[in-house]
């Protein structure tokens, strides 16, 4: 007799959808083909999340927990911290889908989740200390800084793009 395991249930929604948003948008994508991907019924998926938006949410949430736990913000290395964000991507260009589908389908604030943004202010945080303590430029507020940065670290796949994202950072940083 099989064992009900709720948790690794949502897990396997959660996974499916990442791959379905990032393949369609929230628009486009179905969730019965979440639920398909995820070896379950609609149904049952619905007994875990109201709806598409409610799914899509929950995603999102777990993509900016998973990035903030794997690619830390090190202010002492902000070119390394790029070089490593940039790997993430690379790894895992589902996500970068999804975060475009959601700035196309829901705008740029609506990036702004609480927990985004309590990310987004401890990076923050981190670079403005840096630039206190002279280690880090302040030709750009720190604000401007976290956002330079996480833009140069999505640049597409090149043959030397990895190095360039962590010298273009080393430029834009050096006090």
């Amino acid at each position: 007799m099989a064992t009900r395991d709720p948790e690794a249930k949502r897990q396997q929604l959660l996974d499916a959808a990442l791959t379905e948003f990032a393949a369609h948008g929230i628009s486009g994508a179905r969730m019965d083909q979440v639920a398909k991907r995820a070896g379950c019924s609609a149904g049952l998926a619905y007994t875990y999340f109201k709806g598409k938006d409610e799914l899509f949410d929950a995603v999102f949430e777990q993509i900016v927990r998973t990035i903030v736990s794997t690619v830390p913000i090190d202010a002492d290395d902000l070119p390394g911290y790029a070089a490593r964000l940039y790997d993430s991507h690379q790894a895992n260009p589902e996500v970068a889908r999804l975060v475009t589908w959601y700035r196309l389908e829901r705008g740029e604030a609506a990036l702004a989740t609480p927990l985004a943004v309590k990310s987004t202010d401890a990076k923050v945080d981190a670079v403005r200390a840096a630039q206190a303590a002279g280690t880090v430029s302040d030709r750009f507020t720190a604000e401007e800084l976290v956002a330079l940065i996480q833009h140069i670290a999505a640049l597409p796949s090149g043959d030397r793009t990895r190095d360039t994202v962590a010298a273009a950072v080393r430029r834009l940083v050096e006090p």
